[in-house]
């Protein structure tokens, strides 16, 4: 009978902790559905006491999944959650993978509480330079960058939030992780680095984040609460795909990517936009506008892009005047509207956003300023709630 113990205990053990330090849309909504729950423990780490209090207090919360134009449900238990500024590493028995999620801002600041672990550090970050950051900051080599090929939101339906407040919908996406880290187990799909970085990342960069962060700019600009929609507006989804096909053009003239895959990966992205069942904030999509006009991203970066290869991306450049005029007043960069309120467009387009005075996109985007900015006002006008 003493044998027939030991091993049910044994098929009971979990295997492990997976630490997801970061518990918004990726690390409470997406990533669970990668693992078998019954296998591992999860332990949650977030800045938000609101949501670490309650995690703590119900032990679990429901997670939402789109498949086939159908939500599917998970209930996802919790073993514990910690306030990022009350945790160590040390706190856990037998971690097996720490997965971040907080914003490459806050990577550096974040592994600081992750010193002295020894399993793999998976970021699935908006940004692969934060794998150095991390490294330097924790002194550990097994740290490798993630693209999560999904969207997910950091909300839920009225209905779904009234079952679980905690709840969160997400799609059926992929996981896409450096395979310098296999062994990690889950529905996780292994690519070399040069494949993840060139291939998977590029596609992410300009054909996810550029697109997705204009239709979030302008549909902040109308004041509608979700990214599906703002697309559901005709002048806003004129734009966002006029965006996306300028992202298409420069790719397949500049990258030694596959025209069909880039295409697919088009398509796919514009149709992740409309999804109704996503309930993707235009808060979160829109978020840090000043991040996302980084001189060599997903706006900026993209129009020089276009503009080095030979054509003027209009559509991009509506997207940047209007992260330009993103009003949020809980945003951390919400100072930028009071700026553009403040200096003539030349001034906030070199000592505020970066560019040099006299280049072509500098000179472009201060011609056109003006008229972008009365284009967006009668979009507003006609369509603001």
């Amino acid at each position: 009978m003493a044998i027939w113990r030991n091993i049910i205990e044994l098929m009971n053990k979990k295997m492990g902790e997976i630490v997801i330090v970061g518990a918004g849309a990726i690390g409470r909504g997406f990533l669970p559905w990668i693992f078998e729950l019954n296998e591992y423990e999860l332990v949650f780490i977030d800045t938000n006491e609101h949501i670490i209090s309650t995690l703590n207090k119900t032990k679990g919360y429901i997670t939402f999944r789109t498949k086939n134009n159908a939500l599917e449900e998970k209930f996802v238990p919790v073993k514990r959650a910690y306030l990022l500024n009350d945790f160590d590493i040390s706190q856990c028995v037998n971690p097996v993978t720490v997965f971040m999620s907080v914003g490459p801002r806050n990577c550096a600041k974040a592994a600081e509480h992750l010193r002295g672990v020894q399993c793999p550090v998976i970021l699935c970050e908006n940004d692969p330079l934060t794998v150095n950051e991390v490294k330097a900051v924790l002194n550990h080599d097994k740290v490798y960058f993630a693209i999560p090929d999904v969207i997910t939101s950091n909300s839920a339906s009225v209905e779904n939030l009234q079952r679980d407040e905690m709840a969160i919908h997400t799609e059926n996406g992929v996981l896409l992780v450096d395979d310098r880290a296999k062994g990690i187990v889950g529905e996780i799909t292994f690519c070399s680095e040069n494949e993840l970085l060139n291939k998977h990342w590029t596609a992410k960069l300009f054909l996810h984040n550029t697109p997705h962060c204009i239709a979030g700019y302008l549909g902040a600009l109308i004041e509608v609460k979700y990214l599906h929609e703002a697309m559901q507006y005709p002048e806003i989804r004129e734009i966002v795909v006029g965006a996306m096909n300028e992202m298409l053009t420069a790719l397949k003239l500049r990258w030694e990517i596959p025209h069909d895959f880039l295409e697919w990966y088009a398509d796919k992205e514009i149709s992740r936009f409309s999804n109704v069942l996503l309930y993707d904030p235009i808060v979160r999509v829109a978020r840090e506008p000043l991040r996302k006009l980084d001189l060599e991203g997903r706006l900026i970066g993209a129009a020089q892009m276009c503009l080095a290869l030979g054509f003027i991306p209009s559509n991009i450049l509506t997207g940047i005047v209007s992260a330009i005029l993103f009003d949020n007043k809980e945003d951390t960069d919400h100072y930028l509207l009071h700026l553009r309120k403040v200096v003539p467009p030349s001034i906030l387009l070199t000592y505020v956003i970066g560019l040099r005075k006299g280049e072509v996109l500098q000179m472009i985007l201060e011609n056109r300023f003006t008229s972008i900015v009365e284009q967006l006002e009668t979009l507003v006008k006609k369509y603001k709630k």
